[in-house]
């Protein structure tokens, strides 16, 4: 639903779609009806078109040696490779690592692996945010099979050093990293390379919903968590949506080519945002030194987090208490690990803004922000 007056500051849960991308879904929706799985040449054709997009994808994201296995979302590519590496790798060792500030998507992955008998290890962290890299060191073992830490943490936006993760990791020849980079790719330069099962969904990057990817380096063996036969990949079972797969590939393409451009529009209004912020008495800032210019977690400490928002809502201004796919109770938990302060985590708020965000947008949230607080 579209409304002129909406002004929206909520991206990291969803964005709206490129026209461009549209198109392309579109398009080949109405060009490239066929099956892929099927044996007849237009099918053939239409399976040569997806490797097509994978190897675009690959290149766009600086990949040599990865497969692109198209899911439903992030949510499916967590589950498949989290659960996937895990059961695979069992025979090895059981132990299992995880940051704090993961999406429900992964931490319920480790959960649920807890109850088959793994044992789990959360990380420490910085005042920063960032994962302690002598904690982790001090975790790893030598039955240590997978280490997991996003790219972004999509409730504070704090960036993690993958490439320094990556290195401890793989210091342990039995151990596989996983990055959830949901939150992270198109919105900040990180390398990939060195991260063995990459996750990430299309509508975080003005894409469709409904499709995403786990990019998988192609040594590393999982088990699938979808059954039925072989598709585009051995590894989830299923009819290839090929406009969805080459839409995808257009987003991940416009994300990572605007990257730059997108960024300094971006900087110029967090700095807007922030600058307005410290400026209302009342407000504190969570999000860190070590954040994404993206997304910024503020408490209004005077006022419960469901009732800023409603009252923001009342005035067209969408904005996240939590991440979108947290479990909806009134305290935030990642605002509380980092800042130990009940009440910051029961007043706390989500803005992520976009370079489709405009000045005036954040002065109208500074303004009705500021008419609340005390």
């Amino acid at each position: 639903m579209e409304s002129d007056n909406m002004i929206y500051l909520d991206y990291s849960a969803t964005t709206p779609v490129n026209e461009i991308v549209l198109n392309v879904f579109v398009d080949a929706s109405r060009r490239f009806f066929v099956n892929p799985n099927s044996a007849y040449p237009e099918a053939k054709a239409s399976q040569t078109m997806i490797e097509g997009a994978s190897e675009r994808i690959r290149s766009h994201l600086h990949l040599t040696s990865h497969e692109v296995i198209y899911t439903s979302g992030a949510t499916e590519a967590n589950n498949l490779a989290i659960k996937g590496v895990a059961l695979k790798q069992q025979n090895i060792g059981k132990h299992i690592i995880m940051s704090p500030f993961e999406h429900s998507s992964v931490s319920a992955c480790f959960g649920y692996l807890q109850k088959q008998g793994f044992s789990v290890d959360v990380l420490s962290f910085n005042s920063d945010g960032t994962v302690d890299l002598e904690n982790l060191k001090q975790m790893m073992r030598q039955d240590t099979i997978l280490v997991s830490v996003c790219g972004v943490a999509s409730e504070l936006g704090n960036l993690q050093p993958i490439d320094a993760i990556s290195k401890i990791v793989h210091s342990y020849p039995n151990a596989v990293f996983h990055s959830d980079m949901t939150q992270a790719i198109g919105k900040t330069a990180v390398k990939l390379e060195g991260v063995d099962l990459i996750t990430l969904s299309a509508h975080k990057i003005y894409g469709l919903k409904g499709v995403g990817a786990l990019l998988r380096r192609d040594a590393i063996k999982i088990i699938p968590q979808i059954h039925g036969g072989k598709s585009s990949s051995n590894l989830r079972s299923g009819t290839p949506s090929l406009p969805l797969v080459l839409s995808l590939e257009k987003a991940i393409d416009i994300a990572t080519s605007d990257l730059a451009k997108n960024h300094l529009i971006i900087r110029k209004l967090h700095q807007q945002l922030i600058s307005g912020l410290n400026d209302i008495s009342g407000c504190v800032i969570n999000s860190t030194v070590a954040g994404i210019p993206q997304i910024t977690n503020v408490s209004v400490v005077t006022m419960e987090a469901n009732d800023l928002q409603a009252y923001l809502s009342q005035q067209g201004i969408y904005v996240s208490t939590q991440s979108a796919c947290s479990s909806g109770t009134a305290r935030s938990e990642a605002v509380y690990r980092l800042t130990k302060s009940e009440a910051q985590a029961r007043s706390s708020i989500r803005i992520s803004i976009s370079h489709l965000t405009t000045e005036s947008e954040i002065n109208a949230l500074l303004k009705a922000i500021g008419s609340v607080a005390l």
